[in-house]
């Protein structure tokens, strides 16, 4: 059986690799259908033995002509190939992609949406005709694919309200998963380090990472924050404040790390993870990763973030774009050792009973070759 792998994102880097060797487990021969892109394709893609498919899939698209453009390439690549199954991941690419491999004679799609993004946020004018124009085209993708899973219930319910939803082929799915061996338990440090990681973008919550740094810092000077990721160059509507950042790193309140290629020892040298976003997140792998390394989280009680924590148990739950909360939760795991020590106990015992990547593998896998 022939499978692809569909998300925005171009070869640089390899994804989803435990997914990719579920299906190969499984018999498949497997494809990543991605951007095009300057970009060197990552080795990893021919030692897994995965062939790289790139066209012209944009993150936020909304010209129509583009959008007819991607669904004419999925068609002409998936049917040279002769794809059996799909697995597409990504809520804005489901219309060109599915109605493209539908076409293309593809014989099981699965659809799972890991974030609603942008589209329900638009406001105004352009956004009404964004929405008219969508709207019927994620209707038509829902009712053409086989499976669709949907990475939180906030979600899950708002698509519902909006009538996007007319077949009875959806179901909750807990996130992506965290490999619990590759993001192994390890011990709290006792070193006060905060530590975000994460794509930077307004949305994603730096600014109030930022703002409770400052908080937190002048009470505790000892404290450490560490900030991780690339800077998003699609910022949205709520833009980093590069000069509240900047005065930050230069008064070494946050040490800025940038992008990096493994995250683990960053998460093993960090005592609390802090992840402050109001993006519309499936659920953030970041989270997971650092609930899994046994570590407490403070995160926005929001779509799919308020999915990973049990309020008081292994972590808090803050109100969205709310530094001044955020500093008091941060204060409180300062001062409150003992009570962190269980929650990071319990942060690892949440991810064994429900975030485990190869039994949420094993419902992928089993919808595409049934």
């Amino acid at each position: 059986m022939k499978v692809a792998i569909s998300s925005v994102g171009t070869g640089r880097r390899f994804i989803r690799p435990e997914l990719v060797m579920k299906l190969k487990e499984s018999g498949c021969t497997v494809y990543r259908i991605g951007q095009k892109s300057s970009d060197e394709i990552s080795p990893d893609y021919d030692r897994y033995g995965v062939k790289y498919i790139p066209i012209s899939l944009e993150r936020s698209n909304t010209n129509p002509w583009k959008e007819l453009k991607v669904l004419l390439e999925v068609r002409k690549n998936v049917r040279a190939i002769g794809l059996d199954s799909i697995i597409i991941y990504g809520i804005k690419t489901f219309p060109a992609v599915v109605i493209g491999a539908r076409l293309a004679g593809v014989k099981r799609i699965v659809c799972i949406v890991n974030g609603s993004g942008r589209l329900f946020r638009l406001q105004g004018p352009r956004g009404f005709i964004i929405k008219l124009l969508s709207y019927p085209a994620l209707i038509l993708a829902f009712l053409l694919a086989d499976q669709v899973f949907i990475q939180n219930n906030d979600d899950l319910q708002m698509m519902k309200r909006k009538w996007l939803l007319w077949r009875k082929n959806y179901a909750n799915i807990n996130g992506s998963g965290v490999n619990l061996q590759r993001f192994s338990y390890t011990k709290l440090p006792k070193d006060m380090i905060f530590t975000m990681i994460s794509r930077l973008t307004g949305l994603k919550g730096v600014n109030e990472f930022v703002r409770a740094a400052n908080i937190v810092k002048e009470r505790y000077p000892e404290t450490q924050f560490q900030l991780i990721g690339p800077i998003d160059s699609e910022q949205g509507d709520v833009k980093i404040d590069v000069d509240l950042l900047n005065a930050a790193i230069e008064s070494k309140t946050v040490n800025y790390v940038g992008r990096v290629e493994n995250v683990k020892p960053y998460l093993d040298s960090c005592r609390v993870f802090v992840l402050p976003s109001y993006y519309p997140e499936g659920i953030p792998r970041s989270i997971l990763e650092a609930m899994s390394t046994g570590r407490p989280i403070i995160t926005t009680d929001s779509p799919g973030c308020r999915e990973t924590v049990e309020d008081g148990r292994n972590g808090f739950l803050v109100p969205p774009r709310d530094h001044e909360k955020l500093a008091e939760k941060m204060i409180w795991m300062i001062e409150n050792d003992l009570e962190v020590e269980k929650m990071a106990i319990y942060s690892r015992q949440l991810c064994e009973e429900k975030f485990d990547i190869n039994s949420i593998n094993d419902k992928i896998v089993q919808s595409v070759i049934r």
